[in-house]
């Protein structure tokens, strides 16, 4: 049944607007708060699993162009925004600094910029590059000449100084917006049935939002420096030939347990609608729109697109229980669950808490959502993982400023 009401959703997807086909309120958004225990890495240690796979469709193709970027001068900048507690850029970082220093020379030096919201888990990230936290190892420990810092300031801000940076990357960061642009009356974020005024106020953010990125990293980027930008998406699918976005299942999922939580009289119709994911499904479209026109302010501030993909990645929880289950006839779905739900709660948790009233106590607050991600979890299990399952598709766009 429940099962039969998510794929109905997906149906009524195709009324939100047109989109590229994929490779296989004014309210300000409260902060982030890392979910897990401040200096324990538990980002890194349940969600990098996957996120350091969502590197891939474009980590070829950036170590071989960011060695060409022009280096004249005694440090080469790089920038790691919304970084989380960095494991997930780790590796690759790793890979990059090696092939800088060996085109560059040993004695030049390299500085590595971490940023990401103010509420940050940065004990975790320093903690990880110090090898406190060992997986994956950090560069830091090997190389010498390479330094590394951090800065609070979001990314709809400038960071760092103008003219200043030689490489940025954001990878899976800059869907999030600024602020949350309306109050959902029957979704957590853009829903297949959401209202017309709902998707207009999404769009209108989301387009000034990409702007003001873009505008921002323009600034701090020197001539001839490169950003490379992985944002989650709203795609065609071409498998089932559906209009699809990232991790609409367990978006749908969300939705649908949350909506029972008000129906039961959990939460208040007031916390429901409280309670937003504000983030952007960016069309590949209107992420190019930008570069596209030159007379647009991107495009006047010497941004130039190189690339742009749009890339379905495997879910690699699902994969993982796939392989245990062909290769050794184990069937362990409470393991693909508990994994799954882990990863992902880590993004979402304090979504759910923000929603709730503030004339709660703490201890209230955390007794619904813990009991939210356990019934997520038994709905999840009660499923075959085949109907599940969640590819990760991502839109990737490499940047140069000319």
């Amino acid at each position: 049944m429940f099962l039969r009401k998510i794929q109905s959703s997906l149906q009524r997807l195709k009324s939100i607007r047109p989109v590229v086909t994929a490779r296989r309120n004014n309210t300000q958004r409260k902060g982030y708060v890392p979910y897990g225990q401040t200096g324990c890495g538990n980002y890194g240690l349940t969600f990098s699993p996957q996120t350091v796979q969502l590197m891939n469709p474009v980590k070829d193709k950036l170590l071989k162009l960011v060695p060409g970027i022009p280096f004249n001068e005694h440090v080469f900048n790089i920038g790691d925004y919304g970084t989380g507690d960095g494991a997930t850029s780790m590796t690759f970082l790793k890979e990059l600094l090696d092939i800088l220093k060996e085109r560059h020379g040993s004695e030049r030096q390299f500085q590595v910029i971490y940023e990401d919201q103010s509420l940050n888990d940065f004990n975790s990230l320093f903690r990880r590059l110090s090898g406190v936290i060992p997986d994956p190892p950090p560069y830091l420990l090997n190389m010498d000449n390479v330094f590394a810092f951090a800065t609070g300031v979001h990314f709809y801000k400038q960071c760092v100084p103008s003219d200043s940076m030689h490489y940025i990357m954001c990878m899976i960061a800059a869907h999030w917006l600024s602020k949350t642009p309306v109050l959902y009356k029957e979704s957590l974020c853009i829903y297949p049935d959401s209202s017309a005024e709902e998707k207009k106020a999404l769009r209108d953010q989301s387009l000034s939002d990409w702007e003001t990125f873009l505008l921002m990293r323009s600034r701090e980027l020197k001539r001839g420096g490169i950003l490379a930008v992985s944002l989650t998406c709203e795609y065609v699918d071409e498998t089932i030939g559906r209009i699809s976005f990232t991790l609409q299942n367990l978006v749908f999922l969300m939705t649908h347990l949350w909506r029972e939580y008000r129906d039961t009289g959990k939460i208040t119709n007031k916390e429901f609608i409280n309670t937003n994911i504000a983030y952007c499904h960016y069309n590949m479209e209107d992420l190019k729109a930008p570069f596209e026109n030159n007379t647009s302010a991107v495009w006047q501030s010497g941004l130039r697109l190189v690339s742009s993909d749009v890339v379905i990645n495997n879910d690699v929880f699902y994969s993982a229980w796939k392989e245990k289950k062909d290769l050794e006839g184990v069937d362990d779905r409470d393991g693909f669950v508990r994994a799954y739900v882990a990863a992902h709660r880590n993004w979402s948790n304090s979504i759910f808490m923000d929603g709730l009233s503030d004339d709660r106590s703490r201890e209230d607050k955390l007794k619904i959502v813990d009991d939210f991600y356990v019934d997520m979890q038994e709905r999840i299990a009660s499923m075959n993982p085949d109907a599940f399952r969640d590819d990760f598709c991502l839109n990737y766009l490499i940047i140069v400023k000319e």
